[in-house]
């Protein structure tokens, strides 16, 4: 069973519990779903953009409440937390003005007919499993363009974020989007098939891990939903050249340490040319072990704590591993002797790309150094991979990156850059990162009825 609470990663404290819906309040939930998305759905355009316009300005005024939330339930640090909060504001409004743009009508050539076209329709009440790394911007991502679209949504947040998954749907409420359009639901894991088995829940996205991801596809499967997963990812990050290895060094570790390294994008191996990477190893050693460690809201938090006791004990658990296996630990990987679910950040080398830490992905704060041969070794080294969500190349030769990233196998490639996301671009991945794109154009028609209509005359 899942059990809803805030637990204070910052101290390790349960601070408030929710109780979790039994089996037999689901269809009620369904109910009201259905019954307001028949009514969304025939609610202009405009006015649905007006009530994410809203929803935005309270996002903005709520900004420091909303931060200071997620920074309890997960340990976002208060910078980080500011700047998800403030893309979800962005994602509204772009939403709010670019839907009518992307769900107008597809006109066709007429082959035969007087005239043929697509409409983009809803398709009805969908079903949203999301994480709690990014608790407010996942939602987002997944709810806004599909509010737009005229669906309806069943939202179940992560259980260690009941207390930010009600405060989204409060602000949609403020904003004055009709009851029953959007519900926050603390639904059980092991129920998620009481939802996707009634006809009227129409698809599901999920972003997780991959054992979440293939639970639930399976069942979608069985019941013929459609579906978005963005799972887990390995990504590289490739090292062509440099002018400056140290500030690239930093760079890279500061984006690595981001959220404690619970970023699915973040950049996980770190692949350098071996004319480069004594020096690069050793900057990145000074980065991670000059990070201050320390709470969620000290004005001088480098990194914040892990989101769950769990969690940490799993990641210091596979970095021994990884030791064990032959890995070379450089610096940290160790828990903190203090309150809450702090550890060091890790440095580590010497990775057997066929070993555990290798293959699979190390959903925390671990610096991870590869050395290649050469470009081609590279290449061969970010392609190793099941994965394929994000990858960057750095180098000062923008030709040579664009010309080396499109041959990266991944569903986004960034030079000199990483870690990106918009409401602009789309974002998603391919193999064991999951299927579907969200943001931009394709958020707006991973869930529509591509309805076509051919005229006679």
């Amino acid at each position: 069973m899942s059990k809803f609470a805030v637990t204070n990663a910052n101290t390790g404290e349960v601070e408030e519990e929710f109780a979790s819906v039994t089996k037999e309040e689901i269809p009620g939930y369904i109910d009201r779903a259905h019954e307001a998305h028949l009514s969304w759905k025939e609610t202009p355009l405009h006015e649905r953009a007006t009530i994410l316009r809203k929803f935005a300005d309270l996002v903005d005024a709520n900004a420091d409440e909303m931060t200071d939330i997620i920074g309890r339930e997960m340990g976002k640090v208060k910078k980080q937390g500011l700047g998800e909060v403030d893309k979800v504001a962005r994602t509204a409004r772009w939403m709010a003005d670019n839907a009518a743009t992307h769900l107008a009508p597809t006109h066709l050539a007429a082959a035969g007919a007087a005239s043929s076209y697509v409409r983009h329709q809803p398709l009805g009440v969908l079903l949203g499993i999301m994480p709690w790394n990014f608790p407010y911007n996942q939602i987002a991502r997944f709810v806004l363009p599909n509010l737009m679209v005229g669906n309806a949504i069943i939202m179940k947040q992560a259980s260690i974020c009941p207390k930010s998954s009600q405060y989204f749907e409060d602000l949609l409420t403020e904003a004055g989007l009709p009851k029953g359009v959007y519900q926050n639901i603390y639904l059980d894991s092991s129920h998620a098939e009481e939802v996707l088995k009634d006809f009227r829940v129409k698809g599901f996205s999920l972003t997780g891990s991959e054992g979440a991801g293939a639970s639930v596809a399976s069942i979608a499967a069985k019941y013929y939903k459609r579906a978005v997963l963005e799972l887990g990812g390995n990504d590289p990050a490739v090292v062509l050249d440099s002018k400056d290895v140290p500030a690239l060094a930093k760079k890279l570790v500061g984006l690595r340490l981001a959220n404690a390294g619970q970023v699915c994008t973040s950049p996980k191996r770190m692949i350098v040319v071996d004319s480069l990477y004594d020096e690069f190893l050793a900057e990145a050693v000074k980065a991670a072990e000059a990070t201050k460690v320390s709470t969620f809201d000290d004005p001088e938090v480098g990194m914040g704590p892990v989101s769950s006791e769990g969690a940490r004990d799993d990641i210091v658990a596979m970095i021994d591993k990884a030791v064990s296996d032959g890995a070379t630990l450089h610096t940290g990987g160790k828990k903190l002797d203090r309150p809450g679910w702090f550890m060091s950040p890790a440095v580590i080398s010497d990775i057997d790309p066929k070993s555990d830490l290798g293959c699979n992905e190390l959903f925390g704060p671990a610096v991870m150094v590869y050395r290649a041969k050469d470009e081609e070794d590279a290449l061969r080294l970010a392609n190793d991979t099941e994965y394929g969500l994000m990858s960057s190349v750095w180098t000062d030769d923008l030709e040579k990156g664009e010309e080396f990233g499109a041959k990266i196998n991944a569903g986004m490639t960034l030079i000199n850059s990483h870690m990106e996301s918009g409401p602009e671009y789309p974002f998603g991945g391919i193999n064991r990162s999951g299927y579907g794109r969200e943001n931009a154009q394709w958020a707006f028609q991973a869930f529509t009825n591509e309805h076509l209509i051919r005229v006679h005359a």
